[in-house]
């Protein structure tokens, strides 16, 4: 968020902008043929368990027409996603048979510049 320094410290950390900004990730992958017929909520307990959780992130989204998929931030209070954790949860997708055609974004602002 440009101007940034306009605002004082109290205000930046409410804003979440400046030193205060929180860093998330977009991402995506389609189903396998063969997993469409297994149950959704059991595949997306696995993931989340498994890639989410387990690097201490949380997760927004799910599955609709054949596709995983959704936003990734910090599990910590105030905090910004790590390039390692973002590659753990790339690693993970890419690792499973289940999912194909997988595309993790970069890292972004997870609350401002949405267009």
């Amino acid at each position: 968020m440009k101007g940034a320094k306009r605002y004082n410290c109290r205000q930046r950390k409410k804003l979440r902008v400046g030193e205060f900004q929180e860093m998330g990730f977009e991402f995506s992958a389609e189903l396998a043929s063969d997993a469409l017929a297994l149950d959704r909520d059991d595949l997306i307990d696995s993931f989340l368990d498994e890639a989410v959780e387990a690097n201490a992130l949380l997760m927004g989204g799910g599955i609709n027409d054949g596709v995983l998929a959704g936003f990734i931030i910090s599990g910590a209070l105030r905090g910004s996603v790590t390039p390692e954790q973002r590659q753990a949860v790339e690693q993970w997708l890419q690792a499973s048979s289940i999912y194909e055609n997988v595309q993790v974004r970069p890292l972004r602002d997870a609350w401002h510049g949405w267009s």
